[in-house]
């Protein structure tokens, strides 16, 4: 296991909306293992990697992380949130 990878990962900021970060880092590591890679009009980052055999398998994973907009602190400190992948 990469854990350096997996540390950077986790700590580059990727709110839904605001991904472009996390999307950077990701087309830097699988660019090298692809035939073609693209990001499309929404965002999302497709790598193709060529075989030699007619079956075929898709991975896919979410770029953003959960992301929080904070709309009121009470008194004693309570944070009132909208969870933003709602939008």
């Amino acid at each position: 296991m990469n854990l350096t990878l997996l540390k950077l990962i986790c700590e580059t900021p990727g709110a839904p909306g605001h991904e472009s970060k996390v999307r950077d880092l990701v087309l830097k590591e699988i660019k090298p293992l692809c035939d073609e890679v693209s990001i499309d009009k929404m965002g999302n980052l497709i790598g193709l990697k060529k075989g030699q055999s007619k079956m075929k398998v898709m991975a896919a994973a979410h770029m953003d992380e959960i992301g929080f907009i904070v709309t009121h602190i009470d008194d004693k400190g309570f944070y009132v949130f909208i969870h933003s992948v709602a939008f």
